[in-house]
């Protein structure tokens, strides 16, 4: 009587389907999970969808050129960066970056906002102020500072220089860039809401309404953003890059091979040895033909127990001193098929078997001999034979 299984294959089945799902959802979390909540992180980036964030501009930027999100230095290229710094951005990784885009043009973002995370809406943020401290200044250069523009909202500013002949909106509570080097090219007030860092390409957004997701809900402030970043870039280069190593959100690629293995090209391996692992699997799972009946490590029977002796005394090397052994069975049963007398024994007794011979054959004392003096396997196995034989044909 053969016990019930007490689990349902149904349970188990569930079981290891969402064992399966949750180490793959680890997988994913190891290899992406450094930008999967990115976007609702509630920081100024160009992922995020936060008020601050700069998402929108991505999109917009993308509707009508190439834009890409940087997460290895090693994607920078000659078209125009786009850097959004944060109060936490420090100076010398913005120092090092622009050192590395010395002629290449490049856009930096400051912040401007005081916010904290909205608790009803996860990703949301609220703005209770401006005069954030900016730490990455320095990098900038000397004595600049960031000042209150002291214009009214609502009016425009015109640009100037490489910005001649574009108006720029002027958001609330606008922000301007001064200090030494600065070279305006939307003056207004004190400063100049977006200016040139001295000869280089490098150009600042002192305040972030220009571009961030909360100025852009204003047609007129997504053209001029969108213009903006036409008159940056370098002639016929069509494509614009947002970073995102300045804000901690570098994909290392080529580092993490766990997320190079579910990425292209390799995907496609990577796929090709899940498919191979389900089939094996299945292929476990469901048994094909009746099941083999699991034998006895050691079988049952005066067979069995011969065989396992005869294995034994052979891998011991000791067959061909056997030989007497047999020598005295063979004598001791041909005696009693001869009904020899039972006082006979020794040299008498082969004696007595001698004499049953009539034919010219070895005798039997001289076979019992020769399987005695036996000193190796074959010698062995061709005196037992012969032994075996005589007894054949004269006793039996």
């Amino acid at each position: 009587m053969s016990a019930a299984n007490p689990f349902s294959p149904r349970l188990v089945i569930a079981l290891i389907a969402i064992g399966i799902a949750g180490f793959a959802v680890l997988l994913l979390l190891l290899a992406f999970g450094s930008s999967l909540g990115s976007q609702r992180d509630g920081r100024a980036h160009a992922q995020s969808v936060a008020a601050t964030g700069y998402k929108g501009l991505v999109e917009l930027a993308g509707a009508v050129r190439e834009a890409h999100l940087v997460r290895d230095h090693d994607e920078l290229f000659d078209h125009l960066l786009v850097l959004s710094v944060e109060p936490q951005t420090k100076a010398y990784d913005l120092s090092r970056l622009l050192e590395n885009r010395a002629s290449y043009p490049t856009l930096i973002i400051l912040p401007k906002w005081m916010t904290v995370p909205d608790r009803r809406r996860r990703g949301w943020v609220r703005a209770f102020g401006p005069g954030i401290p900016i730490q990455s200044l320095s990098a900038l250069g000397e004595n600049v500072r960031v000042v209150p523009a002291g214009a009214t909202p609502g009016r425009t500013a015109a640009g100037a220089g490489l910005l001649r002949g574009l108006d720029f909106p002027v958001p609330a509570s606008p922000q301007a860039i001064e200090g030494d080097g600065i070279v305006p090219l939307v003056p207004l007030g004190r400063g100049a809401l977006v200016a040139r860092l001295g000869d280089r390409p490098h150009y600042v957004i002192a305040d972030p309404d220009l571009v961030n997701n909360q100025g852009l809900r204003d047609p007129a402030t997504a053209r001029a953003a969108l213009e903006l970043l036409d008159a940056l870039n370098q002639d016929e280069q069509y494509a614009i890059d947002f970073d995102l190593t300045l804000n901690g959100l570098a994909g290392a690629g080529s580092s993490n091979l766990l997320r190079l293995a579910l990425e292209p090209p390799f995907l496609a391996m990577t796929l090709a040895l899940i498919a191979a692992a389900l089939l094996a699997g299945l292929h476990g799972a469901f048994r094909f033909g009746q099941p083999r009946p699991e034998e006895r490590a050691i079988p049952l029977g005066k067979t069995a127990l011969v065989e396992n002796s005869a294995g034994l005394i052979r891998l011991a090397g000791r067959e061909a001193r056997l030989g007497g052994a047999y020598a005295d069975v063979m004598r001791q049963e041909s005696a009693r098929a001869a009904s020899a007398p039972a006082w006979l024994q020794g040299a008498e007794l082969d004696a007595y078997l001698d004499r049953l011979d009539k034919s010219d054959g070895p005798a039997f004392s001289a076979l019992a001999e020769r399987l005695d003096q036996a000193s190796d396997r074959p010698a062995l196995m061709a005196a037992a034979r012969d032994l075996y034989h005589w007894k054949k044909d004269v006793i039996a």
